[in-house]
């Protein structure tokens, strides 16, 4: 297979993501003049002693002994018997927000989860403007951990803050068992699905669970739905918006909500939709209540580990037309250091730990998802076999998440909050899109 899985996004102009080039003159400017240090900040100590360390991630379905971090801690504990990293979780919806309560009170974790790009409120940019996070630029392992093609992802104002941790598919899990006892395939279209909603519901089902209490839900559903409506119609749509030559609410975005409107008259959402917890989506899939919900890929390792004698894989959100299909695929999930913690020393030693390419490989297994090596490698992960024909043409089949380009979380919050509003009848389509032009022109 040519290429790789993770498509260069166009970075836009007005955003401060640089190219490769420029990273690595900046990165050889601070490695010569400071001997791989930053001479403008405090000396990072090496702690040799007994040390504990906080790591602060999602619960992903769930939490616990599942959590795919807890191999990579101790395996880095093999190798550093004097320190000790304590695992803290939060609801994987209530994530960014809990981080960011936490370092303004100034009792962050030493390391935490954050994604690519400004676009959410865990974004690691944001964070980085703010001063939250610790520089990295300085350090050559953390340059290297980033593929070429993520160097927009990762690089804001030619500075690095965040390394990334693995390339997490966008999806549906889908419940074969479901689908089976409803005598459904998986649908080549949008129209098909509508159709398949109506199946379901006569027989006492629904095609789809979503958190309607979550926004961060709600927005993911959109995006999946955009990468063959908006994306596939128009690759370079975000550069275009960043250039105003485009606003969502005079663009294909418009259909994308009006899909949503659709599912719900169609009945494809579970009873009570609008009022829906996040915590409920995996049950409700698990138990066979529903036949799908929208979530990373990784996930479902998760639910064939928890239900035995389930039947689940991933499925990509049709387009309008088959060829449309397109599926969402970027090397989101990272980890950063907290610039005010206790024990950068050590924090920096675990993230550099992450960085090197077979702890990643390690990593992404354990979650369930493609690793970035994998991903550069142009390997078909043999974990979603579905997923092998965007993977086999990824320059054709595969779009960054949308998210990670827009320039505050502004926009994809009120994408989020403004499709529960379609679903309690309260918002409409040319209501949301408005308020989403209007957070994407406040800017960075």
């Amino acid at each position: 297979m040519k290429g790789h899985t993770m498509k260069k996004a166009t970075s836009p102009a007005g955003r401060r993501f640089v190219s490769a080039a420029a990273l690595a003159s900046v990165t050889a400017l601070a490695l010569s003049a400071c001997g791989g240090g930053d001479a403008a900040s405090e000396p990072i100590v090496e702690e040799t002693g007994p040390v504990e360390i906080t790591l602060a991630t999602p619960a992903y379905t769930g939490g616990g002994a599942g959590n795919p971090y807890l191999a990579l801690m101790e395996a880095f504990k093999a190798e550093n018997p004097n320190v000790t990293v304590k695992l803290v979780e939060s609801p994987a919806d209530q994530h960014g927000q809990t981080m960011r309560t936490q370092l303004q009170a100034g009792n962050a974790p030493d390391l935490f989860y954050v994604t690519a790009g400004r676009g959410n409120n865990q974004s690691f940019a944001s964070l980085a403007e703010a001063g939250y996070l610790h520089e990295l630029t300085d350090q050559k392992w953390a340059a290297d951990a980033i593929p070429e093609s993520a160097k927009n992802l990762y690089v804001d104002d030619e500075k690095i803050f965040a390394v990334p941790a693995d390339l997490a598919p966008i999806t549906q899990l889908q419940n074969k068992g479901v689908l089976k006892e409803l005598g459904l395939e998986q649908a080549a279209t949008l129209d098909e699905v509508v159709e398949q909603c109506k199946t379901a519901r006569a027989a006492g089902k629904s095609l789809f669970a979503v958190a309607g209490t979550s926004g961060a839900n709600m927005g993911l559903q959109a995006m999946q739905l955009a990468a063959g409506i908006v994306y596939a119609e128009d690759p370079q749509w975000d550069t275009k918006r960043e250039k105003k030559e485009t606003t969502f609410a005079d663009s294909d975005w418009k259909k994308v909500l009006e899909q949503i409107v659709e599912f719900k008259d169609a009945g494809c959402y579970q009873d009570g939709a609008a009022g829906a917890g996040f915590d409920q989506l995996f049950p409700s899939v698990a138990q066979g209540k529903v036949a799908a919900v929208f979530a990373p890929a990784g996930a479902v390792a998760a639910l064939r580990g928890q239900v035995k004698d389930g039947s689940f894989d991933v499925a990509v959100v049709p387009g309008e037309t088959a060829a449309d299909t397109r599926l969402i695929a970027s090397p989101g999930n990272a980890l950063a250091v907290n610039a005010a913690g206790k024990h950068k020393g050590t924090a920096l030693k675990f993230l550099e730990f992450l960085a090197k390419p077979a702890n990643q490989d390690a990593l992404a297994k354990a979650n369930g998802n493609v690793s970035v090596t994998a991903a550069v490698s142009g390997t078909v992960p043999s974990q979603f076999p579905t997923l092998e024909p965007f993977f086999s043409e990824p320059d054709k089949k595969i779009v960054t998440q949308p998210n990670y380009l827009w320039p505050n979380s502004g926009v994809y919050d009120s994408l989020g909050t403004g499709i529960q509003g379609l679903l309690t009848g309260q918002a409409t389509p040319d209501q949301v899109l408005k308020t989403m032009d209007e957070q994407y022109n406040r800017g960075a």
